[in-house]
């Protein structure tokens, strides 16, 4: 991640100003060339005695500019100047008559000890929890020493390991201390989390915060490359911090995280009982911090915008439309033939087929029982101690549903992977039952739309018996395709009706559906799609621990103010037209986030979403045994029988290939073979690792078929192929199906 601290600071001040260290260690006296202000930051339990010899080093005023103070604008710091503040001020420290050769202001700036102003600068100077606990992660971390290696006052009564008092007069006193250097072009000593966030609090409190030379070290500390990680593990905090300084790229990084986890949470609350309460963890199990109400806002209907926007991108890919087949160059030859042969069985069979296959290859993805994929770029030192990210986050995606995996940086990750030569896709296992999309997500609606979605057990050899089946209808002399599986890598083939075997290097009709120019096409659509989603929100942010989705868009964007680049005006004007769906649609409900008119308004309760008691999760039962994909033994192109196709389910996808049959059929998975169908296994080619010759037996050619010398197959070599693979698998259900890996 760049930094975004590139402002240089202003040029010195023709005056030398001088940090004098005294015998307190710590306590700077400001001491600038040609000063004309006395500036007194006194103790708590200092009394003035009117001399001028000071009691102790704390009591000694520091020597400044009052320009330096005045070009800030800040009421706070100007108004002392005004002469009915200067009299009583010039009295009481007793130099009435005889100030200091030079000195023509004496500015008292000692916190106050009672009324609302006391209360509002220990209210702002408290330090967050995670500002506190910062700097216990220097070691696991290895965070820089100039931002985590000084000291702090511990929690009163405390050892060396309590963490620091969450507010402090002498830090609050040394904060002032250190506007004042900055004033003067001399950068603060900020080398604990609290003294930044007690230096960031002043300057807001004093107005000055989103000034280039103030906040250009909040955003040094935050964004220093060994310190980064802040924003991923205190989003609340930094989220704070940015709107402070209104610093749009923290605000916008920070704010991309909340959302994500907020639309993860939502997703696991859909159909329960709308919740009451912030929830006090993430799902990965990160500690949320306060956020004001207007805030909360902002996030929830951010995430709710980002769920939507997910979930409909998840069912373009995975839903029975798959409309995407048309940016598949090796689809056209399928949607070119239907427009001339209209009601064409064969090419609904293949269509059907292809999704099932797609549909199962993104299943398995989203299945596979594994760490969550972003640990990978940490060391060991994830699961170092108690403290965030634990064990939990390593086994969070295990523990999700398979709806709510959809939202995580881990599963689209698992579908970037392209780099598999083999020419397949993960395929869910044998003995996958057939379900649907509805089943799956019930009852979340977007999902309940899904019915005619099947996931079914479709795997290669499925695929290519369709694509047989169809290209000889298309053109007898067609190629016919199998596959074989040697050191792991599975290679399809095709054989002519000339006699030529090997590789796909052969040119054929355009009309011609070719399978493995198909899976090549889909499996890189389907990456960069998953590229997408896993992108930040920015082309320069990133996150090596945030395992929710962070690709925010201007229509979660919008809900930022105008200075973060989003819409929000401060009229609330960005949150009408934003209506969530009726909660008997099992959506979200019409609930929505009290709008900022200047006043507080809670905001604790959510939008409550669908029921979850159908989801499945695979944290129970995960099967650790291969796939028949990971096996080397000969791979058969099925001997698979076909069942009747419905006619709900032929309508489907008739909405892609027009010349649908309405009694086309569908592939079974089961192990027999309907006798009006017998003849099928002629269209699968069942091609072993071995030499040519025991080849050839596969590819007998039957002189008197009525298409004209079609590649015959040995059905029974097939049949005893697949008995051998079946002996090898036990039962895998979606819930437990791992992926294939080379």
């Amino acid at each position: 991640m760049d930094d975004p601290a590139q402002t240089t600071a202003p040029p010195p001040s023709p005056h030398l100003l001088i940090a004098a260290a005294l015998s307190d260690p710590g306590h700077d006296i400001l001491l600038a060339d040609n000063a004309d202000t006395l500036v007194y930051i006194d103790p708590p339990s200092f009394k003035s005695t009117g001399h001028l010899q000071p009691e102790s080093p704390s009591c000694i005023p520091h020597r400044v500019n009052s320009q330096n103070l005045l070009r800030t604008e800040s009421l706070d710091l100007t108004r002392p100047f005004e002469a009915r503040k200067l009299a009583p001020t010039i009295k009481r420290r007793g130099l009435a008559g005889v100030l200091p050769s030079g000195i023509r202001y004496v500015v008292d700036l000692t916190p106050p000890s009672e009324g609302d102003e006391a209360v509002t600068f220990t209210t702002e100077l408290s330090c967050p929890l995670g500002i506190r606990t910062w700097a216990r992660s220097k070691e696991r971390w290895g965070l820089p020493e100039h931002c985590v290696g000084g000291t702090d006052e511990n929690e009163e009564g405390g050892s060396q390991s309590a963490l620091p008092a969450e507010y402090s007069g002498s830090r609050h006193r040394r904060g002032i201390v250190d506007i004042l250097k900055v004033l003067h072009y001399i950068n603060p000593c900020l080398d604990t989390p609290c003294k930044m966030w007690t230096y960031f609090a002043l300057a807001k409190v004093l107005g000055i915060a989103t000034h280039s030379e103030i906040n250009v070290h909040i955003l040094t500390w935050v964004y220093d490359p060994d310190n980064t990680k802040f924003i991923e593990l205190h989003p609340e905090v930094a989220y704070r911090i940015a709107c402070g300084i209104q610093c749009e790229r923290m605000c916008q990084d920070a704010f991309s995280i909340l959302v994500g986890e907020e639309a993860l949470l939502r997703l696991a609350d859909a159909g329960k009982e709308p919740r009451l309460q912030w929830p006090s963890r993430t799902i990965h199990g990160r500690p949320r911090e306060p956020l004001e109400d207007g805030d909360r806002q902002r996030v929830e209907y951010a995430s709710h915008s980002l769920l939507d926007r997910v979930i409909d991108r998840f069912l373009e890919l995975a839903g029975a439309d798959m409309l995407w087949f048309s940016q598949i160059t090796a689809y056209h030859s399928i949607q070119a033939h239907t427009h001339t042969c209209y009601d064409c069985e064969h090419a609904a069979n293949l269509v059907n087929t292809l999704k099932q296959y797609i549909r199962g290859h993104i299943f398995t993805v989203l299945a596979v029982n594994a760490g969550t994929a972003v640990t990978g770029k940490l060391s060991k030192k994830v699961v170092a101690d108690d403290s965030y990210p634990t064990q939990d986050f390593v086994d969070a995606c295990n523990s999700m549903s398979l709806p709510e995996r959809i939202m995580t940086y881990s599963f689209w990750k698992g579908l970037v992977v392209i780099d598999d030569v083999s020419h397949r896709l993960f395929n869910p296992g044998p003995e996958l039952g057939i379900r649907t999309l509805a089943d799956v997500g019930s009852p979340l609606a977007s999902f309940l739309a899904q019915g005619s979605a099947e996931i079914g057990n479709v795997d290669l050899s499925d695929l290519l018996l369709r694509a047989n089946q169809y290209n000889r209808h298309v053109d007898p002399m067609s190629p016919r395709f199998g596959f074989r599986t040697i050191a792991m890598e599975c290679i399809i083939e095709a054989r002519t009706n000339t006699g030529v075997l090997g590789p796909l290097t052969w040119q054929h009709l355009a009309s011609i559906f070719n399978p493995q120019d198909f899976i090549d096409q889909a499996r890189s659509y389907i990456a960069v799609v998953a590229e997408q989603m896993i992108q930040a929100i920015r082309p320069d942010a990133s996150f090596s621990i945030t395992d929710t989705l962070t690709c925010l868009v201007d229509s979660e964007i919008q809900f930022l103010p105008l200075w973060a680049g989003g819409n929000e005006d401060g009229t609330g004007g960005v949150y009408t037209d934003q209506g969530m769906a009726e909660l008997d649609t099992c959506g979200f409900s019409m609930f929505q986030p009290a709008v900022p008119t200047g006043h507080t308004v809670p905001s604790s309760i959510s939008f409550p979403g669908a029921d979850t008691s159908m989801y499945e999760s695979t944290v129970q039962g995960a099967s650790h045994r291969a796939t028949a994909s990971h096996l080397t033994d000969v791979m058969s192109v099925a001997s698979e029988a076909f069942s009747a196709f419905s006619e709900d389910l032929s309508e489907q996808v008739d909405n892609i290939v027009p010349c649908v049959d309405q009694d086309a059929g569908t592939l079974s998975t089961s192990s027999g073979k309907q006798p009006e169908q017998a003849d099928e296994d002629e269209f699968c080619v069942n091609m072993d690792s071995s030499a040519d010759d025991e080849l050839e037996d596969y590819f007998d050619t039957d002189s008197d078929d009525d298409d004209g010398g079609t590649a015959m197959v040995d059905s029974s070599g097939a049949i005893d192929a697949l008995e051998d693979v079946a002996a090898g698998l036990e039962r895998i259900d979606l819930g437990d199906v791992e992926a294939v890996s080379d």
